[in-house]
């Protein structure tokens, strides 16, 4: 691929496409998904593929979202503990809710059931239960791309070493990153990186350039050169110049949520996916293996590409509930990390003067308080969401014990269109 064609692509959650784009790419049905490709599909895909694919939701999108191990080195984190199985207690009524999408009006069931959604999973889990679950274009225990909601795992391993006493959020990151020493993100206070907000020049909007931080960070974790040369994802950050002061304004960046996995391998001296099964995948009853995507030389690529299966994307949202020992055998998310999440410092001034705009309209929810931590959104009652390129998500309500997960190859994020109405329906207060 070609560096323009990278420089095009490159935003996992900021480039707005029109609804249901994919018509007009030629992406195969999402039944696709669960047929199957043959041989000769399998190899075209697998010699052929890049992250063009995804942001323009091509089809071979569809067969990235359960094949990406076959592009990607990729580190398997297997299951440790025995499956923590979560029992149903379907709630029919989700069904019936009701939602503003580019389809039109449609209850929740019309939306996942019609094609031109291009849904493949969703589940509803309240107080440690199944309360609604679906698989319209996906088999159930399929390994499926989260794209950028993996970011809320990198934000949970430094929240774990701030209790832990191996990280204080108010020292830079060159206090605790040799190689930031000497780059401008020597003097960045770690609490502005989990929070998005690093006064550097790594927006995830800075398309215009083929040379940008991100650009030249999407290419070197495809392994491909830009202008002539491959670079690696540590070289490109260091390249990084001041832009704004830290702690000013929510600034999304996937650039930003690697920062956080170079200063996790500092202080625990680890490969990021070792301490990550170590600290918490060890810990869950899950039923799949997690896998997690490599850059060529061998990074973990936090920012999105991970695989895992829809419950036990579920389970890791359960971790934030009052729900967590149904599925853990201890509690990986602490009381006072989920207090800096909900009760963050940062205000509403602070999430509309970024990106934060954007995100509420894809939400269709002009309540938002603001951002943190890696989360997108979080609302005045404590609820908080993550979303992901082509319309991954996670939903998760401590108040009410409730999380939503799904999966989609859908460029246009309207399945978030239901989140707010589901949690707020009445049926889990």
């Amino acid at each position: 691929m070609k560096p323009i064609k990278i420089a095009i692509c490159l935003s996992l959650l900021s480039l707005s496409f029109g609804a249901f784009a994919q018509e007009e790419k030629g992406l195969a049905p999402v039944s696709k998904a669960i047929e199957g490709w043959s041989a000769e599909e399998t190899l075209d895909n697998i010699r052929n593929f890049s992250v063009r694919d995804l942001v323009i939701t091509s089809e071979r999108a569809l067969w990235y979202h359960r094949y990406a191990s076959q592009t990607n080195k990729t580190a398997i984190l297997v299951r440790r503990q025995p499956t923590m199985e979560l029992p149903n207690a379907i709630i029919p009524d989700i069904g019936n809710i009701r939602a503003e999408t580019a389809l039109g009006s449609l209850t929740l069931d019309e939306f996942l059931v019609s094609p031109d959604s291009y849904a493949q999973g969703f589940v509803v889990v309240h107080k440690g239960k199944v309360a609604y679950e679906t698989y319209p274009g996906m088999l159930e225990l399929d390994p499926h791309f989260t794209a950028s909601v993996s970011k809320v795992l990198a934000s949970l391993v430094i929240d774990q070493m701030i209790d832990d006493g191996l990280i204080d959020e108010n020292k830079s990151l060159g206090s605790y990153v040799p190689e930031f020493v000497g780059s401008a993100w020597e003097n960045v206070p770690v609490v502005d990186a989990l929070d998005m907000s690093v006064g550097l020049n790594v927006s995830e909007y800075d398309r215009t350039s083929d040379v940008s931080i991100i650009s030249r960070l999407m290419a070197a974790e495809l392994g491909e050169p830009i202008n002539g040369k491959l670079e690696n994802m540590l070289d490109v950050m260091l390249d990084a110049e001041p832009q704004g002061e830290p702690g000013d304004s929510f600034i999304y960046s996937s650039v930003v949520t690697q920062s956080l996995v170079f200063l996790a391998e500092a202080v625990s001296k680890k490969s990021w996916s070792d301490y990550f099964d170590e600290r918490v995948w060890s810990k869950i009853g899950v039923e799949g293996p997690l896998q997690v995507h490599l850059s060529p030389d061998g990074m973990a690529i936090v920012h999105g590409p991970m695989s895992i299966n829809l419950r036990d994307l579920a389970r890791l949202g359960m971790l934030y509930t009052p729900s967590w020992s149904k599925v853990s055998t201890e509690q990986v998310v602490s009381p006072m990390a989920l207090d800096r999440l909900q009760n963050t410092p940062r205000t509403r001034e602070f999430y509309l003067a970024g990106n934060g705009p954007a995100f509420m309209d894809r939400l269709g929810d002009n309540t938002v308080k603001t951002a943190a931590r890696q989360w997108d959104a979080i609302w005045p009652d404590g609820d908080f969401f993550k979303a992901g390129l082509n319309t991954q998500g996670l939903y998760v309500s401590p108040k009410r014990d409730l999380v939503i997960a799904y999966f989609s190859t859908e460029p246009s994020q309207q399945m978030q269109k239901y989140l707010r109405p589901i949690a707020t329906s009445g049926l889990f207060d």
